[in-house]
């Protein structure tokens, strides 16, 4: 064994090396770029016609995105009703279809939602006139948030009528967990497979982040906070997951034997992301 698990470093690590080779090269130009941009201060510029733009789009990016992500979400929940209310119970092609509409109106409402968060900051970060004040853009951003809860609740209701053994409403505290608890064991590993895709992109993402804040640095004087912050959820996401991996694996202890048991904490993952 101890034989394969060299031969096995031996063949990855060239390969490793040279992406941190590229990484580190790509970081050097990329950092020389940003230095360049902030001795001729350029960053000046760039910053002026970037709160600008988000300015003027502000006061209406909020109405603008929910009428069309909130509107696709809408109809893809209406036609899985339609499916639904014309469904013999027979047919498992057309109720799959309608299921995987029901996915695309949560994708929207989730999309929507990520649109409402990052204008209202924009609301409340850079200064302008807006039109109908901050209180204004704060207002249609519950309205908003309150017509994509009432969604995510419609889409959630008709998925329960397809499948009358799904448990818990969105207004509960605990409805991930009842959620999860009512699915079947193919269901649960569908969305552990999901949810360890999910975990490993914003581990992913968290370090790329990292890497381009160090060198937008350079060129906009974006400090350490950002930085901090990044590393943060990152630091959450990577201690928070493997806690979670050796409490289960203390539960059961022939299975220390084999090594911590990553799988069975995926169901933490689920609520995890869910929340």
């Amino acid at each position: 064994m101890g034989t394969k698990q060299k031969s096995d470093n031996r063949r990855a690590l060239p390969k490793y090396i040279l992406m941190l080779l590229i990484a580190a090269l790509f970081g050097g130009l990329a950092g020389f770029g940003a230095g360049i941009v902030g001795a001729v201060n350029l960053s000046g510029s760039i910053k002026t016609a970037v709160n600008t733009a988000l300015t003027a789009a502000a006061p209406w990016g909020i109405p603008v995105t929910s009428v069309v992500f909130l509107g696709l979400g809408w109809r893809f929940y209406a036609k899985a009703r339609r499916i639904y209310q014309t469904w013999d119970g027979e047919d498992e092609e057309r109720i799959e279809k309608a299921e995987e509409d029901l996915s695309w109106a949560l994708l929207m409402s989730a999309v929507a939602m990520l649109w409402d968060f990052f204008f209202v900051s924009v609301l409340v970060v850079c200064e302008g006139n807006w039109p109908m004040g901050r209180l204004g853009g704060l207002g249609m951003f519950f309205v908003s948030i309150a017509v994509i809860v009432v969604h995510q609740q419609k889409v959630v209701d008709l998925t329960r009528r397809i499948n009358p053994e799904k448990q818990g409403s969105v207004y509960d505290t605990k409805f991930l967990k009842k959620w999860v608890d009512s699915c079947d064991e193919s269901e649960q590993r569908q969305m552990g497979q999901a949810a360890f895709k999910a975990y490993r992109a914003a581990v992913n993402t968290c370090l790329w982040m990292w890497a381009a804040l160090i060198v937008l640095h350079y060129a906009f004087d974006t400090g350490l906070l950002p930085i901090v912050m990044v590393l943060v959820i990152f630091g959450v996401l990577q201690i928070v997951y493997t806690l979670e991996c050796i409490r289960e694996t203390q539960k059961d202890p022939e299975a220390r034997w084999y090594g911590v048991s990553f799988e069975a904490a995926i169901p933490m993952l689920v609520h995890s992301l869910g929340r």
